[in-house]
């Protein structure tokens, strides 16, 4: 009853109306069928005093009682599953409203990856989904366990002391059971997170794995971990079904004494073949109740791990906080400025120290080397992640300041790492805005360069694109991300090696469309290929998270400096 009160109460509590209801319920199914040893115990009697209306009535009142007793159950069967399906659905939003509210940082550093999140997801919840069905028999089973106990000490207190023998050894193995329980189910769940990222990385690196004949490496670490999910399984059903046989053997020996004892009872004429009866079903209905306490609570154990693991991830500080009072987005604002920003991933830092500021309207890029830190630095505009070190303002007002969502409204990314959902054309570049008109969707695709291929498949704006866009090219993923963007129509502009997959024909008519929304408008851009960023404002060039150099193209190409020997090799 602990494991309950202190891991599945805190989920339970919002149904506590429907679980009393259960509860009383189940107490009623263990009152009804409870009461059939004494009935068993009068129809002998009516039989051996050859008494024909009882002998008659007797078996009705078994019958109605256990038809109530079945109409019962199901109620108490139907609310304690469906219960148990809500609290799963549950527990799968607020997880997943957790993974949606965690920083970069967290999935970079969560060993198992996406799939060991997905295992939480489905395989953790589905064997707390289990055992919340088990609560019912925890409930119920006590009930019937208590009134069978009292019935037999009523019939002869000298039997209770055959069974209250057999209670702390039963009680010893369970425990021991239990303990070896929590420690192999971490070791089971843990498995299915390695079989679920492996399945996951084989299925998004599809390209990879046969281009380079990876198949029967991911085939035999699959299987290796399989077999590693299976030996903690086998582990987990040994202990489960071993306390089956402990409770039995138990159950046996004691039945055998409580036998012997009950024939010389009946020999000496203080006991009845009916009170025989009675006593052998109330022990059946007794022993079979706590078989079904001892699963559920083995179940509970390994629940109780589920709920751990899921706690670890619902507890984590890896998120970015929202302000208890967020200060409106100035839409006034004048300058971006970066004042003493630091970050360090972990030990290692990514940034030193940053002074930096923009003017709105300005169109800065950012180059240098890779690992110098371009990307955090716009990560930390978007609140990705939060500096270590100093502050981020937009018209003087720190971003941390400000609603994440609305901060983010007024940012738009287009990224090196085209991701695009596995729907229509349409609705990929409707995401960019979705309380806007679809009317300038087209007009968006047009800027991008992405219309005329987009209307010559087969159902234009309504093709859908597969997984991550796994239909279309990755010049074409790229024009429609960038459509994205256009549609959003923000303030402020991240392009992330944004032309990147575009051959030179895309990419002068793409950079065209890009050319217009630029204007009036502050962006960050990031390139590697310096022919994209002559026409910028001002040329930022980051080398071991420090700004280097900065100033125009003509500026930087004079000073013979670091963005002067990247052209030259790019050149050449």
């Amino acid at each position: 009853m602990k494991i309950i009160f202190r891991y599945m109460w805190p989920e339970l509590r919002p149904y506590r109306l429907r679980v009393l209801v259960i509860l009383l319920l189940g107490a009623l199914v263990s009152a009804l069928k409870a009461v059939s040893p004494e009935l068993l115990r009068q129809l002998e009697a009516a039989w051996r005093e050859n008494d024909h209306s009882r002998a008659t009535l007797i078996p009705i009142v078994i019958a109605l009682l256990w038809g109530l007793s079945g109409i019962a159950r199901y109620y108490h069967l139907f609310w304690m599953k469906f219960t148990s399906d809500q609290i799963a659905v549950k527990l799968r939003r607020d997880l997943m409203n957790k993974y949606l509210s965690l920083n970069l940082g967290f999935f970079h550093k969560f060993m198992r990856g996406s799939g060991g999140l997905i295992s939480r997801m489905i395989n953790d919840i589905q064997i707390i989904q289990g055992a919340i069905h088990k609560v019912s028999d925890i409930v119920r089973e006590p009930f019937m366990a208590v009134l069978t106990f009292a019935y037999v000490l009523y019939l002869d207190w000298i039997l209770t002391l055959f069974i209250l023998a057999a209670l702390p050894l039963i009680t010893w193995v369970m425990r021991r059971l239990a303990s070896s329980l929590r420690k192999y189910g971490h070791k089971n769940q843990e498995a299915m997170e390695e079989l679920t990222k492996t399945l996951k990385e084989s299925l998004d690196g599809t390209r990879i794995v046969q281009s380079y004949n990876l198949a029967g490496i991911l085939r035999d670490r699959f299987n290796y971990q399989a077999d590693h999910f299976l030996d903690t399984q086998k582990k987990i059903i040994n202990r489960e079904e071993l306390a089956g046989p402990i409770s039995e053997g138990l159950a046996s020996a004691t039945l055998a004494m409580i036998l012997v004892y009950i024939g010389q009872q009946i020999f000496a004429g203080r006991l009845q073949v009916g009170d025989f009866i009675a006593f052998s079903f109330a022990i059946g209905l007794l022993q079979d109740s706590v078989k079904k306490i001892q699963a559920g609570y083995l179940k509970l154990i390994q629940a109780a791990v589920a709920l751990e693991r899921m706690r670890d991830i619902m507890e984590t500080d890896s998120t970015v906080p929202e302000p208890q009072n967020p200060v409106p987005f100035n839409r006034d604002w004048k300058e971006i400025e970066f004042r003493n920003v630091s970050f360090a991933f972990d030990n290692e830092v990514v940034l030193r120290k940053v002074n930096l500021t923009v003017q709105r309207g300005e169109v800065v890029a950012i180059v240098g080397p890779s690992g110098g830190g371009k990307s955090t630095l716009v990560n930390l505009l978007e609140r990705f992640f939060d500096p270590t070190e100093g502050q981020i303002l937009i018209g003087g007002v720190d971003l941390r300041q400000l609603s994440i969502a609305d901060l983010r409204d007024h940012i738009a990314l287009v990224s090196q790492d085209v991701f695009l959902f596995g729907d229509t054309v349409r609705a990929n570049i409707q995401l960019g805005n979705v309380n806007k008109s679809s009317g300038e969707i087209e007009d968006a695709a047009k800027l991008a360069n992405a219309h005329d291929f987009i209307t010559r498949t087969r159902d234009g704006y309504e093709t859908r694109m597969g997984d991550q866009g796994a239909l279309f090219s990755g010049g074409e993923k790229q024009r429609i991300s960038i459509a994205r963007a256009i549609f959003k129509d923000a303030p402020i502009l991240i392009l992330d090696e944004a032309t990147s997959a575009l051959d030179t024909e895309n990419e002068i008519a793409v950079q065209k469309g890009l050319d217009q929304l630029l204007k009036g408008r502050t962006a960050f851009v990031i390139a590697h290929r310096l022919s994209t960023i002559t026409n910028a404002d001002r040329i930022l060039v980051l080398k071991g998270g420090e700004i280097v150099e900065q100033g125009s193209h003509e500026q930087l190409l004079s000073a013979q400096g670091e963005y002067s020997r990247f052209h030259k090799l790019q050149t050449v």
